[in-house]
């Protein structure tokens, strides 16, 4: 892809820019810039206004733009004047520009563009049955398994998951009593903090047990008597800053109308299988 310059988006061409950009990126390598000795009147509010910023490169070209998003050594710009939209190399910024976006980047939530993949699978952690008088009365344990994967080339930091395992609760046992449960569409769930999750970093972890029901009576004569309770699903959210980056739905029709129960401690295991595979060992 190529990666249009400033001065391209003014009027000259994307290969002077190109080659510019890559001998500045070699050349801030070796010298790593210090974001805070950068003018602070620059920095003084994220919001960008309507009128967008003035984005300057080395030689001192400027352009009006909108930051859209980042990803990696990328931001996305929109043109204050055209609305064309581009995705340029942060480097190729003056340092003064260069440092504003990385503040940006840093403390506008909604900066980062990220891509997270997020799955669940339910397991079954345990299962008994007591046969009594030709009553059957049968108890699981179920848990899920999330994994969440950071394919975002940019850190992911000071973000929470939350969970909610949504089931049918149609019977309890009282000793050898059946009786109703609470009804239809209980949840057990709350919100975990996430480590910090570098790029292609995974983290696993378990959902707290939840335990169904069932009940069963075969009479000689009469009606079978049957009770069960039925997991429904689990719904999943990734949140950062009060903002939704990521969400999984395993039944999106049984996920509506509930509320968040945050009481028991999950723990969570961070691994990264690009680096595994080199012999460098996860995180804990």
């Amino acid at each position: 892809m190529n990666f249009p310059s400033l001065p391209v988006l003014l009027s000259a061409s994307v290969a002077l820019f190109s080659l510019h950009s890559e001998i500045r990126a070699e050349e801030k390598m070796m010298e790593p810039m210090n974001v805070a000795s950068l003018n602070r009147n620059l920095m003084n509010s994220m919001a960008i206004p309507d009128s967008g910023w003035t984005l300057r490169d080395d030689e001192g070209r400027e352009i009006r733009a909108m930051l859209l998003s980042a990803h990696g050594d990328m931001v996305r710009i929109q043109r204050v004047d055209s609305e064309q939209e581009f995705d340029v190399p942060i480097s190729m910024f003056d340092p003064e520009t260069e440092g504003r976006i990385r503040y940006w980047i840093e403390e506008d939530p909604g900066a980062v563009d990220f891509s997270l993949g997020v799955s669940a699978s339910r397991e079954l952690a345990d299962s008994s049955t007591v046969e009594l008088s030709g009553r059957s009365y049968t108890k699981k344990e179920w848990s899920y398994k999330v994994v969440i994967h950071n394919a975002t080339r940019n850190d992911l930091n000071d973000a929470q998951v939350e969970f909610r395992v949504v089931y049918d609760d149609n019977v309890n046992f009282l000793r050898t009593t059946p009786t109703p449960g609470e009804g239809a569409n209980q949840q057990d769930g709350q919100a975990v903090d996430l480590p910090l999750m570098k790029f292609n970093d995974e983290i696993e972890f378990n959902t707290p047990i939840v335990e169904t029901d069932t009940y069963e009576y075969k009479p000689a004569r009469g009606d079978r008597e049957y009770l069960k309770d039925e997991i429904k699903g689990i719904w999943i959210r990734v949140i950062r800053h009060d903002e939704i980056i990521a969400e999984y739905k395993s039944n999106e029709a049984a996920m509506s109308n509930l509320s968040w129960d945050n009481e028991e401690e999950v723990e969570i295991k961070i691994t990264n299988r690009f680096k595994e595979s080199f012999g460098v060992e996860s995180e804990k």
